[in-house]
């Protein structure tokens, strides 16, 4: 792996600004096509938008469940095991 870098990015730098790149051109096209869809379709938009509430929440529920997990006090038992042979063995 190389090098970590202030921003967490490291090696995927490149790769990180194409998808922060590609989220804004994104993003901008829904808020386009979302504005045509408020003034044609308002019901339509109506259930869009609390759908896309749910997944929200949905998401948030997910990852806040996995960073307890990742961020709790590791208390895993170790087991010592001996990779130069038997104890009491002569060294050579």
């Amino acid at each position: 792996m190389g090098t970590e870098q202030p921003g967490g990015t490291g090696d995927f730098a490149p790769l990180v600004e194409e998808v922060r790149k590609f989220a804004t051109a994104l993003g901008g096209k829904a808020v386009e096509i979302g504005g045509r869809l408020r003034e044609s379709n308002p019901e339509v938009y109506g259930h869009l938008a609390a759908a896309g509430g749910e997944l929200l929440a949905a998401y948030r529920a997910a990852v806040a469940g996995h960073e307890q997990r990742w961020s709790a006090p590791q208390h895993a038992e170790t087991e010592r095991v001996d990779l130069d042979g038997a104890e009491g063995a002569s060294d050579k």
